[in-house]
């Protein structure tokens, strides 16, 4: 299948109380690390719902893809609702 694209598209809807505290990666099948939202970036908004675009070109296309969550503060509460790839 070959690589993923370099414009691919990652539909994020996570519910959280306060979105500054999240750190939201998305793991390509070989292991690479793309960003796709960063500590502090919202403030104290709620909730995630957006979609990303990322270099993948580097990673496999076939494989399987997780996205990784990170939360730096213990008393917020949050859950990722959905999550989907655009090839």
């Amino acid at each position: 299948m070959g690589n993923a694209p370099a414009t691919l598209k990652v539909e994020v809807d996570i519910k959280h109380t306060y979105i500054g505290d999240l750190r939201v990666e998305l793991l390509g099948p070989d292991g690479t690390v793309h960003l796709l939202k960063d500590y502090g970036v919202g403030g104290s908004g709620h909730d995630v719902v957006a979609t990303y675009t990322v270099d993948a070109s580097k990673s496999p296309a076939s494989g399987i893809w997780n996205l990784r969550v990170h939360d730096n503060a213990w008393w917020d509460s949050g859950k990722i609702d959905s999550w989907a790839l655009h090839f």
